[in-house]
């Protein structure tokens, strides 16, 4: 019986089980065979799909938007690769995934895609339990925290939830995350995968802008909770400038997790921790 904390995200797949962590783009491929390779469809999801991408008449989907699952099947294959990968099972949907602990989180406003991503997750595992809360739960958890205004600046949305006593009480996900760099810059659908892109002089002032925008909403989400420490996680946060940025138009510190790339998933695993 294994805890598992799953958090599929616009840009990467982080999970955490007992045995490893797990981290792969969010990305689904598929091409026709070619003819002397036979009939049929190739399929081909994370690090995987980027490789199939450079191959003609392969389609590059996202299964992931804005936070949101928006394709069923591209959906369900990161789920099943993250979960089988941080398992290290060979045999696919096989009864030795069963009885599994298995918390998933999804932003704050895909609270609507929660019971089907339950129904998904319990066909195709049988898990003991299977838990979907709000993601950045997993951050707040992650550093030992019940009260706190948490951020989880992503690729594809930033969310930014109030917490008291370990409940959300309001919240926002927020279109501003990393995905605008990539855009401004013109460096192409997956130049994400490669960090260097942001270390790049050229991306400060992407960076800068992007620490404006998430400043407005930060402070209305903050105006009845000004003495609430401020966690911020995420990839984004290890963008050059950006904690030094977020910092100074705050006018206060900020915490940010020893790893802030997992602490999602890391929070998720602990919560599943408990219910094994």
């Amino acid at each position: 019986m294994n805890a598992i904390g799953l958090d599929i995200g616009t840009g990467f797949v982080k999970c955490v089980s007992d045995k490893k962590q797990i981290k792969f783009p969010s990305i689904y491929a598929y091409r026709p065979l070619a003819k002397w390779e036979g009939k049929g469809i190739a399929e081909a999801v994370g690090d995987e799909a980027v490789k199939m991408a450079e191959i003609p008449n392969t389609r590059v989907t996202r299964p992931v938007m804005l936070g949101k699952p928006i394709d069923e099947k591209g959906f369900e294959k990161l789920v099943v690769k993250a979960i089988e990968m941080s398992l290290e099972s060979n045999d696919a949907l096989g009864k030795s995934l069963e009885g599994n602990c298995i918390v998933v989180g999804l932003p704050y406003e895909a609270k609507s895609h929660a019971v089907n991503v339950k129904k998904m997750i319990t066909r195709l595992f049988s898990p003991k339990q299977c838990t979907v809360v709000a993601q950045v739960l997993g951050t707040l958890v992650d550093v030992q925290l019940a009260d706190a205004v948490v951020v989880s600046l992503g690729h594809g949305t930033s969310e930014v939830v109030v917490f008291k006593n370990s409940s959300p009480i309001k919240g926002t996900s927020i279109h501003h995350a990393v995905s605008e760099i990539i855009t401004e810059m013109g460096s192409g659908k997956t130049a994400y995968v490669n960090h260097e892109v942001f270390a790049e002089e050229r991306a400060i002032p992407y960076i800068i802008s992007l620490a404006d925008a998430l400043i407005d909403d930060l402070n209305h989400m903050r105006q009845d909770v000004e003495n609430l420490p401020i966690v911020v996680s995420g990839g984004g946060i290890l963008m050059r400038g950006m904690k030094e940025a977020l910092e100074s138009k705050l006018g206060t510190g900020i915490i940010v997790p020893k790893n802030p790339v997992f602490s999602n998933a890391i929070g998720l695993y602990k919560l599943a921790a408990k219910t094994c």
